[in-house]
């Protein structure tokens, strides 16, 4: 259903570009969606479904918004029309990150870098066993306690520790790295911003010359042979790619694990199908990453076109708010729903086309394990009511601030 026009208040119609429809102008800003207060980030986001399906806000800049995942899928497939060479609004808030601010062919080139680091048959292999432990470890500290701030105690952790023995980076500077990532990622002071990132770009280019030297099995080793290859331009391209993994690696399946975790809590019932089937596990990680698209990033617009009553043209962003895509009505029955049983689903939440997630398997086995070890260790556990209820944020990637959890010991 299409709603009424929706004006930003403070925003005169004469400041909106003649060629935009201001049946399409909204008040939409992805860094502080309208409805944030139910504190659930999904149903704030989700008021842009009764909207047109391509809307147009002043905000960051001024960009277009893809809101259904028909669109999101397209756009992120046809490179062509709408390039990745900005991925963020506003304009030049994302750094150059190959091969994600890249397209083909040369997207293709850096990807290369990474591809034999994270196929599925090297996950299950070298680093499954130490995933598991890692979430064992976790679970059976925190199990006596009868209760605990999932975010902080596992979720976050868990993951953390996964990758950085994935990437061999040291745990024990955990908390100073995540602090320049959130920073950089969720600052809105752009001193802030600037500082986290030179204290990223400074430490990962003395790490990618320590690597160059003393090489091992690791991605950032991988990274710092680059400058060996015939079509190396320049040391920003080496940090690029390692920001891409340094950043990529913090947030993301972290968001993941404490969002699963809500949505079994809220459902017993769905915890006790885990216990009762652990079949199920795999179909489970794919209906929870459906639910739980994180991302949104933006497109360049390489040419004028029409779409959707839209007259969008060259030069201009476009932002794909990938989370919408998982609980888009058109595509799921009841999309809000965690069904266990709803079949093999198509989604978006990973990417599509050539940048689709190169992580992807790290990320299924992690909440894959995550998930047979919960179900197998954990008592069947229940929000906390004593405590705050459970409070997400949106941003580039959504995440959760706390998840107060209880169970019977």
């Amino acid at each position: 259903m299409q709603s009424d026009k929706i004006i930003v208040p403070d925003v005169r119609l004469d400041m909106v570009p003649a060629h935009i429809d201001p049946a399409l102008v909204t008040e939409f800003d992805h860094m502080n969606p309208p409805g944030m207060e139910c504190g659930d980030v999904y149903k704030a986001l989700s008021r842009l479904h009764d909207g047109p399906d391509i809307v147009w806000t002043p905000h960051h800049g001024g960009h277009w918004i893809a809101t259904r995942a028909e669109d999101i899928k397209w756009i992120q497939e046809t490179w062509n029309l709408f390039s990745a060479q900005e991925k963020g609004v506003p304009r030049g808030r994302m750094p150059h990150m190959p091969p994600i601010t890249c397209d083909p062919p040369e997207h293709t080139r850096y990807r290369a870098v990474f591809n034999p680091h994270f196929t599925a048959k090297r996950i299950k292999e070298q680093f499954e066993p130490a995933a598991r432990a890692v979430m064992v470890d976790l679970i059976e500290q925190m199990l006596p306690a009868g209760g605990c701030e999932a975010v902080g105690t596992f979720a976050t952790p868990a993951p953390i520790k996964v990758f950085f023995d994935f990437v061999d980076l040291p745990f024990e500077r955990r908390e100073e790295f995540l602090g320049w990532g959130h920073d950089f990622g969720r600052s809105p002071d752009p001193q802030v911003r600037m500082a986290a990132h030179q204290s990223i770009v400074g430490y990962l280019s003395e790490l990618l010359e320590q690597r160059y030297s003393e090489p091992g099995p690791d991605v950032f080793t991988s990274i710092s042979k680059w400058r060996d290859n015939p079509r190396f331009v320049s040391l920003a391209e080496l940090t690029g790619m390692a920001q891409l993994l340094f950043l990529g690696g913090q947030d993301t399946v972290a968001s993941s694990m404490a969002l699963a975790l809500w949505r079994l809590a809220e459902r017993p019932e769905l915890q006790q199908q885990l216990k009762d089937d652990p079949e199920i596990i795999p179909a489970a990680v794919e209906e929870l990453l459906r639910h739980h698209a994180l991302s949104s990033t933006a497109r360049l617009i390489m040419r004028d076109m029409e779409h959707k009553g839209a007259s969008m043209k060259a030069g201009e962003l476009i932002m794909v708010v990938g989370p919408l895509s998982g609980i888009d009505a058109r595509w799921y029955d009841d999309p809000f729903t965690v069904d266990f049983d709803r079949g093999p689903v198509h989604y978006n939440s990973l990417g599509n086309g050539p940048h689709k997630c190169v992580g992807q398997h790290l990320a299924r086995m992690e909440l894959r394990t995550m998930l047979e070890e919960w179900s197998r260790r954990m008592p069947i556990v229940r929000l906390d009511p004593a405590k705050p209820a459970p409070l997400s944020y949106p941003g580039g990637v959504i995440g959760v601030h706390h998840l107060h959890l209880a169970w019977d010991t």
